[in-house]
Parts: structure tokens; C-alpha cells; sequence
């Protein structure tokens, strides 16, 4: 009697309320495959490189590139916290399937930028520089597909690993 005062969804013998309470928790959490790992390290990996090259070199690489060297060091300083980031959700087990899809969202909007950018959105890039802009937003696409490849593989585990609970 009590229980169904307090929890009237759940009456005797039924137990979808905990059902669809650990659905939601298995997928919006998911545990991760050692292919997302691998990829979240790449990603830190190769944005903490840019960030370093970024603050310790911008004004050779401005005028390398044709790009302003304060946007070139402010962008540096910008992916050291992004780059720890990955570096954190590639260290963890389980992680919030929410935090992989908003990587994969910015890495598309880094992408965009880099585009625009190569077409002379800021600054006036040089040919060097149009070709490493191109070169950045193509190879962001690749680790953000790579990225959502890999979490919608951890979906299918998880929805797996549930349908065998259950």
C-alpha cells in the first residue's frame, strides 16, 4: 500500500518504472570501447600539439600563413583546456554519451571555422596558409566522424549489454 503511495507508477509485480529508469541510464551512460579511447587521444593528442606550436610560434606562423598572430595564440590558449578535456573523457570507463556528441558537434563548428577562415573570414591567408586551413578542416571532419562512429558503437554495445539484462 505504502509503495503505491509513493511511487503509484510502480504497483505489484510491475516494474517498468525501474525498467525505463535503467534504459535511460544505460543510454545516456555508456562505457568506453577502446576505439573511442583511442580516438578521444588522438584528438588531445594533436590539439594540444596545435595548441603549443600556436602560443609558442604565432608570429612566424602568421606570417607563414597570412593569419593574424593574435588570433593564432588566442586560438593556441583556447585548445590547451579542449585538449585536456579529451584527454579526460578518454581517461574515463564510463562517460556521458552527451559529453561525445557535444566533441563531435564543436570539432564540426572547428571544421566550419577553419573553411571560412581559408577564405578570408579573418585575415588574408596566403597559399600556405589556405593549404593548412583546408588541411585542419578536413582532418577535424575525419576525428569528428571517427568520433560519432565510435559512439554510436558504444550505443549498440549498451543496448546490447541491456537486451541481455533484461
Amino acid at each position: 500500500m505504502t509503495s503505491g503511495v509513493i511511487d503509484p507508477m510502480r504497483r505489484q509485480g510491475d516494474d517498468s518504472a525501474i525498467v525505463n529508469l535503467n534504459r535511460r541510464t544505460v543510454m545516456s551512460h555508456r562505457t568506453m570501447t577502446p576505439f573511442l579511447r583511442n580516438v578521444l587521444r588522438a584528438d588531445a593528442l594533436l590539439s594540444g600539439l596545435t595548441a603549443l606550436a600556436l602560443m609558442a610560434d604565432a608570429e612566424p606562423l602568421a606570417a607563414w600563413t597570412g593569419l593574424p598572430a593574435g588570433a593564432l595564440r588566442g586560438i593556441g590558449f583556447a585548445l590547451v583546456p579542449w585538449a585536456a578535456l579529451l584527454a579526460w573523457l578518454a581517461s574515463r570507463g564510463v562517460f556521458p554519451a552527451a559529453a561525445i556528441s557535444t566533441v563531435v558537434a564543436l570539432n564540426f563548428v572547428w571544421a566550419l571555422d577553419c573553411a571560412l577562415a581559408a577564405f578570408g573570414v579573418i585575415g588574408s591567408p596566403t597559399g600556405v596558409g589556405f593549404a593548412v586551413l583546408a588541411v585542419q578542416a578536413v582532418g577535424t571532419v575525419v576525428i569528428a566522424e571517427l568520433e560519432w562512429v565510435g559512439l554510436r558503437r558504444t550505443a549498440r554495445a549498451a543496448a546490447s549489454r541491456h537486451a541481455l539484462a533484461t
